[in-house]
């Protein structure tokens, strides 16, 4: 299928971090064969149109949301079979892994997001994102997204960028029952500092929560979520690069990986019942996780506190 990679960030007084992450996305899609596009802030700007602009203000993040969709539209009314979007923050660590495979329909990214709930205490959210996605031709709930960010912010006060972007997926994900993109990583702020230090236990959750390797990952180190300096972030994308993930991904069992990546088969099917928004379970396969201590006491872990 001819594809087209897009990302975004601003000409000038671009983070030495942020460039690195650029050309990872950039080296990945070359070597796999796709095209790939940076493009600036103009055309966003005129790709979300003066009302929409009007509505969001500065908000640069709400620009993004609409300008991603409308982007990948237009390629895939100009020859493209398929386009991907990338955050400009998500580096691609082991490019020869890594493989958005989706060819049907549309996905956007799968998310474990790891925070402090109290001192001495963390807790795991599950949702999906937009730091990663990708959409094939002719696909009906493009213009229907769209039509929706417009919608919402012709109509609302907006007050934060995930009114028209992750907040908005989350509630729509149940009906439209999307496919998602499971080998891009979320690492939060806690993440990102558990990387840096190598704190075992976090990185252990983390890997264990989300459950399947990870051979890229949006690395949230932008104000957004709190600033990190040059130097802490290239040691993390260091980290990473060096290691091709394992430092993440050495936490989940081989019973685990081999468990995640196996084709879907139509078997028994037991629905989601051990993992928000996970795939379906097969009873087979339940049973010999089951039999893995150390997965199960990990799980019974989110509920016994």
């Amino acid at each position: 299928m001819k594809t087209i990679v897009f990302q975004s960030y601003r000409e000038s007084d671009v983070p030495a971090w942020i460039e690195r992450c650029l050309k990872s996305v950039k080296h990945w899609a070359s070597a796999v064969g796709h095209d790939y596009e940076l493009c600036g802030d103009k055309k966003l700007f005129d790709l979300v149109g003066n009302d929409y602009l009007s509505r969001v203000g500065k908000n640069f993040r709400s620009i993004t949301n609409l300008g991603r969709l409308e982007l990948i539209r237009n390629a895939l009314l100009h020859g493209y079979d398929r386009a991907i979007w990338l955050d400009a923050d998500v580096f691609v660590f082991d490019p020869d892994h890594f493989d958005i495979s989706i060819v049907e329909r549309y996905a956007f990214a799968r998310e474990v997001w790891i925070s402090d709930a109290a001192p001495g205490q963390t807790v795991e959210e599950y949702g999906v994102n937009n730091a990663a996605c990708v959409f094939v031709k002719d696909e009906p709930d493009l213009d229907f997204l769209i039509d929706v960010i417009r919608y919402v912010a012709a109509r609302r006060t907006i007050t934060s960028n995930y009114q028209v972007g992750g907040d908005l997926l989350k509630g729509l994900r149940k009906s439209l029952a999307f496919a998602l993109i499971d080998q891009v990583g979320m690492f939060s702020p806690m993440v990102v500092r558990a990387l840096e230090s190598e704190d075992e236990a976090v990185l252990r959750r983390q890997a264990l929560a989300f459950g399947m390797p990870v051979y890229a990952a949006n690395v949230c180190a932008t104000s957004n979520h709190g600033e990190f300096d040059e130097r802490f972030i290239a040691t993390v994308l260091d980290k990473l690069e060096e290691t091709r993930g394992r430092i993440v991904n050495r936490h989940l069992s081989s019973d685990v990986r081999a468990w995640r990546e196996q084709p879907f088969e139509p078997r028994f099917i037991l629905q989601g019942t051990l993992e928000p928004d996970g795939p379906p379970l097969h009873l087979p396969d339940l049973m010999k996780l089951i039999a893995s201590e150390s997965w199960l006491r990990e799980r019974l872990s989110r509920f016994v506190r």
